[in-house]
């Protein structure tokens, strides 16, 4: 009987110990820092934006006529422009 007290115990500070460790782990991961999109000016005209990501140099920018876009961080300086097939 000693044994199987020891052993319960032992289970349970584990999964203490556990939940803890995962709750900081989820704690730490979710306080990482949201990225800011700058307003893109840019774009022609008319253009109808579908997706927006960031490089740690560019932006990049998909439209609704299958172009992407490589601006500039700010969102001011078009640096190229590629048409999809």
């Amino acid at each position: 009987m000693r044994f199987l007290r020891r052993l319960v115990t032992t289970l349970t500070a584990t999964m203490i110990v556990g939940l803890l460790a995962i709750f900081t782990v989820l704690v730490i991961r979710l306080q990482s820092p949201v990225a800011i999109f700058p307003e893109i000016t840019a774009l022609p005209e008319g253009t109808q934006v579908l997706s927006v990501s960031r490089t740690a140099n560019e932006l990049i920018v998909i439209d609704q006529n299958r172009k992407i876009y490589l601006l500039s961080l700010d969102g001011e300086k078009l640096l190229h422009m590629q048409a999809l097939p």
